[in-house]
């Protein structure tokens, strides 16, 4: 299993050291009760679909991610199952929590080890998206190759029996609505499907 978790990090480290300028981010801001009443904004945000990787050539359960890219940042969407088909749904599987701190423990290592120079580490807590409850966690970090501060939002759930995990990236600081733009996203990305990336998200057109 500890194979697993580091065969992953490897995907999603790489994945940000190819990003176009921007890296991890910060905490999103609590939802309020009014929210569900009140229909968002849209934030006029485009994300551009650029391509896909699979994992599972390395190790059967690490699955596949899906990247995005916009002019504020990037969007690395992953579908995995860690070998098993039957995660239940949300955040309610008994095993969720220990490979949800298992993501939060590898950045840590990649600090201790020097990829990160500093890495600040906010709050976890949970939010209802598109009828599903997701775990996020951010993280300020500054990459030691270029002492570049980076914000990154990680939102986990379970769906379908797998793992759908979101690795939103952007230069530090991250937009003041940040936590528009994820939850546009994210309530897109779910309605069309993880697995079938789109050419272009346009989430003006909601």
């Amino acid at each position: 299993m500890k194979m697993l978790f580091a065969l992953l990090l490897a995907g999603l480290l790489s994945a940000c050291a190819t990003a176009p300028g921007s890296g991890p981010a910060t905490t999103a801001q609590s939802a309020h009760p009014t929210e569900a009443a009140t229909a968002p904004q849209p934030t006029g945000v485009q994300w551009q679909y650029i391509n896909s990787r699979s994992y599972d050539a390395l190790n059967a359960g690490l699955g596949n991610s899906h990247r995005y890219e916009s002019g504020i940042g990037w969007i690395d969407v992953y579908v995995y199952d860690m070998k098993r088909t039957n995660w239940l749904p949300g955040v309610a599987d008994p095993q969720f929590d220990e490979h949800f701190k298992s993501t939060i423990a590898e950045v840590q290592r990649a600090t201790t080890q020097g990829m990160y120079a500093s890495a600040k580490i906010g709050p976890t807590r949970d939010v209802q998206i598109e009828g599903l409850t997701f775990r996020t966690i951010s993280f300020r970090l500054v990459h030691a190759r270029d002492n570049k501060a980076y914000d990154s939002y990680t939102y986990l759930t379970a769906r379908n029996g797998r793992l759908l995990k979101y690795r939103m990236s952007f230069n530090a600081p991250a937009p003041a609505n940040v936590e528009a733009i994820a939850r546009e996203f994210i309530e897109r990305n779910v309605r069309t499907g993880p697995d079938t990336p789109v050419g272009t998200r346009n989430l003006r057109s909601t």
